[in-house]
C-alpha cells in the first residue's frame, strides 16, 4: 500500500482479502473539531449517505490510525462511540464492520429531500445555518418524546415467529421492539430492556432465566378463519410445518389448547428435509404459515389443500401491555420530577 498524503487516508480491507471499500476520509489539525470528532462524523456520513452498506469491514484500529498518522487510541475511542451507538458491530477475531447502512435507493431518496428541504429553506430566505438549528431543535423534541417510550424485550424460540409478532407488537404499540431469541436468552444474551415479554408457552421458561424481572406473559392463538376450518377436518392427516421443532410444539399447543382433537397432525420442519417429505406424502392436508409455505411450495403434492397458519395476539393482552407501558411512562416522569426538584 502507498503512503497517504498528510491528513488523509482512503479505507482499505488491511485484512489481505481484497479491497472492500475505497472512500476517502479527510482529518485537518487545524480544524474546530478534535481529530476524534472529524473522524466520527465522516464515518457516520459514509453509513448514513449509502457509501458505505451494511457488512463493509472497516480497517484494524493500527491501520487507520497510521494512515491518518492518529494515535491508536483516537481511532479505538471512535469505533468503540460508533458501536455504542449502532453504526458499528465488532466480531471478535473477525473485526469491525458497519452494522447497517441505508440501501443505495434509500440514500438516493435521503438526498432528495434534504435537496428539496434546502431549496425550500433559501426561498423562505433561511440560511443552511438557520436549517441546522431548526433540524437540530426538532430532533431534541423527538429524542425527548422517545426517551419516554420503554424498549420492550420480546422472546421467542424461533426466527420465523419471533420476526411475525415483533412486527405484529409494534403496530400494536408503538414503542421500540428488541427481538430475542429463546436460546440466546438461555446462554445469558440478555440486551438492555425495560419491559420483557413473550408468549405463555415460554413464561415460566423466561421467568426461570430471568428471576427477580417482570416477565409480562401474552396469549397468541391461530386467528378464527385458520380455526374454523381446522374444526371441520375430524379424522383428516394433517402436516403441521413449521421452520424449527420449536415452532411445532407451539403451534401444536395454540391448536390444542381451543378443544381441537379430531385432527390428526404430522409435525415436520424445515430443518429434516426427508421428514418433511414423507409427512407432505403422507398428508390430506398441509398447516404452515405464509413464510413457510413460500419455502416449500414446490414440495407441496398438486392439488392438495394448504391453510395458511397465523397467530394473533389477544385484544386482552395487548390492552394489558399497553396499560404496563402507560405506567413505566408514568413512573418514568415522575423521576424526572424528582431529579428536577433536586
Amino acid at each position: 500500500m502507498g503512503q497517504a498524503s498528510p491528513g488523509s487516508t482512503t479505507l482499505l480491507d488491511a485484512g489481505g482479502v481484497g479491497t472492500l471499500i475505497r472512500r476517502p476520509l479527510v482529518l485537518r489539525p487545524d480544524h474546530a473539531l478534535s481529530m476524534a470528532a472529524q473522524l466520527s462524523a465522516q464515518i457516520k456520513y459514509l453509513i448514513i449517505s449509502g457509501k458505505l452498506q451494511g457488512g463493509d469491514r472497516l480497517p484494524p484500529v493500527r491501520t487507520l490510525a497510521g494512515f491518518l498518522r492518529v494515535n491508536r487510541n483516537t481511532v479505538a475511542r471512535v469505533y468503540r462511540q460508533l458501536i455504542q451507538e449502532g453504526y458499528l458491530t465488532a466480531a471478535a477475531g473477525r473485526g469491525t464492520f458497519v452494522a447497517k447502512a441505508l440501501s443505495p435507493s434509500q440514500a438516493e431518496e435521503i438526498h432528495r429531500l434534504i435537496d428539496r428541504l434546502l431549496t425550500a429553506a433559501e426561498e423562505m430566505g433561511l440560511t443552511a445555518s438557520d436549517l441546522q438549528v431548526l433540524l437540530s431543535a426538532s430532533a431534541e423534541v423527538r429524542e425527548e418524546a422517545h426517551a419516554q417510550r420503554p424498549r420492550l424485550g420480546l422472546v421467542e424460540c424461533n426466527p420465523s415467529d419471533l420476526a411475525y409478532f415483533t412486527r405484529e407488537l409494534e403496530r400494536a404499540v408503538s414503542v421500540p421492539i428488541v427481538p430475542i431469541l429463546l436460546s440466546d436468552l438461555a446462554l445469558g444474551m440478555i440486551p438492555e430492556v425495560d419491559i420483557v415479554v413473550t408468549t405463555f408457552f415460554h413464561l415460566e421458561e423466561v421467568r426461570r432465566i430471568l428471576p427477580g424481572r417482570e416477565v409480562i406473559g401474552l396469549v397468541a392463538l391461530p386467528d378464527f378463519s385458520t380455526l374454523f376450518r381446522l374444526s371441520s377436518l375430524s379424522g383428516r392427516s394433517v402436516a403441521l410445518v413449521c421452520a424449527t421443532w420449536e415452532g411445532v410444539r407451539s403451534k401444536e399447543r395454540s391448536i390444542r389448547a381451543v378443544g381441537i382433537r379430531g385432527i390428526r397432525l404430522i409435525p415436520a420442519t424445515l430443518e429434516d428435509k426427508d421428514g418433511l417429505r414423507k409427512a407432505l406424502s403422507r398428508c390430506d392436508v398441509v398447516l404452515a404459515s405464509p413464510k413457510v409455505l413460500e419455502r416449500i411450495v414446490e414440495l407441496l403434492p398438486a392439488g392438495i389443500e394448504v391453510i395458511p397458519f397465523a397467530s394473533v395476539l389477544s385484544d386482552g393482552a395487548i390492552a394489558f401491555l399497553r396499560k404496563r407501558i402507560q405506567s413505566w411512562r408514568e413512573a418514568g416522569a415522575q423521576r424526572q420530577g424528582e431529579v428536577s426538584r433536586r
